[in-house]
């Protein structure tokens, strides 16, 4: 009877062929499933940002005017100009309650803020029987740049028929860049791949840079500030009170700062 004998390990080379393989399978596969998070985190913020850019259109249908600093400013003393106070202000009236849209998971500012013991990270934006902000809610990162306009004799509801931006991803810079992801207040969502951008006509954009790409609304000269391009006083002699118009970031940075 003949015998046979099993090979019992394997070959230091064909290890080495097998780790091979697996390394280029990796490389393969690695890059294809961070582009698709990264396709499904964008079409997230897309959406999140697009809710927010209708909220204060309606808003803007239903009282006749845009929000406006003085709005943000009495929702709360102590934290008076931040976008959380103008997220409080649509979810004081019913628009959009949702911290997740406001705050998104994959942001890392957002994800080191609910790694934090010492942090509370809210369910609600504001108090549903009194309607005031939530006060853990006014330190929490938002992933989201709101607009305010406040201007003399303008006719709002022009704000959602034109291609006016209304709000954008965290990270937008004067230059037109978008900052990288550090631990600075105005660090990029995205990185400094790109950003998005929502208008109020419900569109939504991703926009690698802003160099150029708005109208200035005084001069009608080329801008990469986005904060240029929506009314801003044009009539300051009848009210200088209404001479800025600014886009609020969680911790009150202005980006339209000179």
């Amino acid at each position: 009877m003949s015998k046979f004998k099993s090979k019992a390990s394997l070959t230091l080379v064909e290890l080495a062929v097998i780790i091979g393989i697996l390394a280029v399978l990796l490389a393969i596969v690695c890059p294809i499933t961070q582009a698709a998070i990264s396709h499904i985190h964008r079409a997230k913020a897309a959406s999140n940002l697009r809710l927010i850019a209708l909220a204060h259109a309606q808003f803007i249908s239903d009282f006749g005017r845009a929000i406006t600093l003085s709005d943000v400013k009495n929702m709360s003393s102590d934290h008076p100009y931040t976008a959380n106070n103008f997220a409080a202000l649509l979810a004081k009236y019913g628009y959009v309650d949702d911290v997740s849209i406001w705050a998104w998971d994959f942001d890392p500012q957002v994800k080191n803020f609910k790694k934090n013991p010492s942090k509370t990270f809210p369910m609600e934006i504001c108090n549903p029987s009194t309607k005031e902000m939530n006060s853990h809610f006014k330190t929490v990162p938002l992933s989201v740049v709101c607009g305010v306009v406040q201007c003399p004799n303008f006719d709002y509801k022009t704000l959602t028929k034109g291609n006016f931006p209304a709000a954008y991803s965290r990270g937008l810079q004067n230059n037109g860049s978008w900052s990288t992801h550090t631990d600075n207040n105005n660090s990029s969502v995205f990185g400094s791949k790109g950003g998005l951008i929502a208008y109020y006509n419900g569109s939504v954009e991703w926009c690698p840079h802003t160099i150029n790409k708005f109208v200035n609304y005084l001069t009608q000269l080329k801008t990469s500030k986005i904060c240029e391009t929506i009314p801003n006083s044009h009539q300051l002699s009848e009210s200088p009170q209404y001479a800025n118009s600014s886009f609020l970031s969680w911790i009150g940075h202005d980006a339209c700062d000179l």
